[in-house]
């Protein structure tokens, strides 16, 4: 995969997915945001959220009401299918270019991390499904599982972009010290 990736990937592949992501989150993303907000009735939702409770997952699912589970479910798999794809890219192709210039061995272990995410991300959707289709039925276990999912999925993606911010800073500061040192 390392060299797959390293090959199919340089700066015009990084600008792109920058220049789709910017999109997402300038025009794409406040606009499922009010729709959401509108058809679930002002509610917030556990994707949302770094951590919440199997039994505060149940609790959304009842104040969204037949018609604002039906939404969210309808969102889970539209908008979030592609959402996960467009912010993976991003960190990934972004990842592994400021990897390849750096030259040290280890480092490519971390394409993985803004894979791991979106993989979190498209199981917290599968298992909130079930929970919005599901409902009255009320397995705590399985709201549980979506929370973890949650979780792993912020956690990850947090990680990804401290990853790349931390890279972008050793690349900006690599010839300023190298400067200095001569």
């Amino acid at each position: 995969m390392k060299t797959f990736l390293e090959n199919k990937i340089n700066w015009w592949v990084v600008i792109f997915s920058s220049l789709v992501f910017a999109v997402f989150i300038a025009l794409v993303l406040p606009w499922v945001s009010a729709y959401t907000k509108e058809a679930v009735g002002g509610l917030g939702g556990p994707d949302t959220s770094f951590f919440y409770s199997g039994s505060e997952l149940f609790d959304f699912a009842e104040s969204y009401g037949q018609e604002g589970r039906r939404t969210y479910v309808i969102l889970r798999w539209t908008f979030d299918l592609v959402w996960p794809l467009v912010y993976m890219l991003f960190l990934l192709s972004f990842t592994v270019q400021l990897v390849k210039g750096l030259k040290v061995r280890w480092l490519y272990h971390l394409y993985w991390l803004p894979i791991a995410a979106t993989a979190f991300d498209y199981l917290e959707n599968l298992l909130a499904t079930l929970v919005m289709l599901l409902f009255p039925v009320w397995w705590l276990w399985l709201g549980t599982l979506t929370s973890i999912a949650s979780t792993l999925k912020w956690g990850t993606l947090s990680l990804a972009f401290l990853v790349l911010t931390v890279l972008i800073l050793m690349r900006v500061l690599k010839p300023l010290v190298s400067k200095n040192h001569k």
